[in-house]
């Protein structure tokens, strides 16, 4: 009886060699995939200089969506606050009354809030990206990456904010604040 000793192993033939080339070219897509998706989540999207005008196929043309800064600059504060459960007084009179609806302030000072919390002494950084905006508000969909080692995921959520008042006295306030969510798909049962 003859053993095959891994170093006198035949040559793989035809269709061996294919499932390996196949097998690593799908290694090397879904690397390049992953750094991809990476890439397009978490990129700092803030924009250095002049925004671009897109050209659409149609002949269109779209510039990407400003905020006015006094709304990143509430919900900045929202986030230091309200979603970190630090100074809810402070948050309390960031809040729109529409998301305030049913909460005492007694309430809201406990944490009994509509916000989802997260530990927000734990970020390495905080993203937003303009998801929708209308004549009086804004949907920012915000980005949360926790320092290396925190021990949680990044997560996203979507920031609702709403201007109020007039004249001298606008001022923009949140009314949403929601994490962003995908259900799964099914898969096909045959």
């Amino acid at each position: 009886m003859s053993v095959v000793t891994p170093i006198d192993q035949p040559e793989p033939k035809g269709r061996d060699k294919l499932n390996r080339w196949l097998f690593r070219a799908a290694l090397a897509v879904l690397a390049v995939g992953t750094v991809v998706f990476l890439y397009a989540v978490f990129h700092d999207s803030a924009a250095k200089g002049p925004l671009p005008t897109v050209t659409f196929a149609n002949g269109q043309t779209k510039t990407p969506a400003v905020i006015d800064p006094g709304a990143r600059e509430v919900a900045g504060k929202f986030i230091l606050t309200a979603v970190a459960r630090k100074n809810l007084a402070s948050s309390w009179q960031l809040v729109h009354p529409t998301m305030k609806q049913g909460f005492t302030k007694a309430q809201w000072l406990k944490g009994d809030i509509p916000v989802q919390y997260f530990p927000v002494g734990k970020l390495e950084q905080v993203r937003f990206r303009v998801d929708e905006k209308m004549k009086d508000g804004v949907v920012l969909e915000v980005a949360l990456v926790p320092n290396p080692g925190a021990g949680f995921d990044p997560m996203v959520f979507f920031l609702g904010l709403k201007k109020v008042g007039s004249g001298d006295h606008v001022r923009w306030l949140v009314d949403y604040w929601m994490p962003h969510w995908n259900p799964a798909v099914p898969k096909n049962p045959s």
